[in-house]
């Protein structure tokens, strides 16, 4: 059977784990633009920063 004829099952999703820690990255990276040209941080970033966090930390626990 050629690789083209190959079934292959649908792609699925990334981790929740991997999917948070990397928009933990994204946040970290955008508070530290903001905060290089002395713009206000939107509370809505901090507080999902802190919510991710907690989830991350309660995991480890």
């Amino acid at each position: 059977m050629s690789k083209m004829n190959r079934k292959r099952p649908p792609l699925g999703i990334f981790p929740r784990h991997l999917h948070d820690e990397k928009r933990m990255e994204h946040i970290v990276e955008a508070i530290g633009r903001f905060t290089a040209v002395e713009k206000v941080i939107p509370p809505d970033w901090v507080e999902e920063y802190n919510e991710l966090a907690e989830r991350h930390q309660n995991s480890r626990s």
